[in-house]
C-alpha cells in the first residue's frame, strides 16, 4: 500500500503530493510535502481515543493502589502526600 492509501486509510482525505522536500533519512526515503484534511469528526474521534486509554489506564492503576488492603486508603493517601513533601513537591 502506498503512502497516499494509508493516509486515506486513516481517515484523511483530499491527499495529495504537493512536492519534495530535498530531505532524506536514508538512501530509498524521500521527503516528501504533502496536503490532506481530516474531517473533524474523525480528528475528534481519534483525540479521544488517544486521550481515554492513557487516563483509564492511570485510573485502574490508582484505584487499585489506594484499595483497602493492610494499610486503609486514608493512610496511603497520607503517606503519598508525607512522600511528594519530603520530595519538594508542593501541595
Amino acid at each position: 500500500m502506498d503512502f497516499l492509501a494509508l493516509l486515506k486509510r486513516a481517515g484523511f482525505r483530499d491527499v495529495e503530493i504537493r512536492g519534495e522536500t530535498g530531505f532524506s533519512s536514508s538512501p530509498i526515503t524521500r521527503g516528501m510535502l504533502f496536503y490532506a484534511t481530516m474531517p473533524s469528526t474523525v480528528a475528534l474521534k481519534r483525540k479521544e481515543k488517544k486521550m481515554q486509554d492513557p487516563l483509564e489506564t492511570y485510573q485502574d492503576f490508582f484505584n487499585q493502589a489506594y484499595a483497602d488492603g493492610a494499610i486503609d486508603r486514608k493512610t496511603k493517601h497520607l503517606i503519598a502526600l508525607s512522600a511528594s513533601l519530603a520530595a519538594g513537591c508542593e501541595p
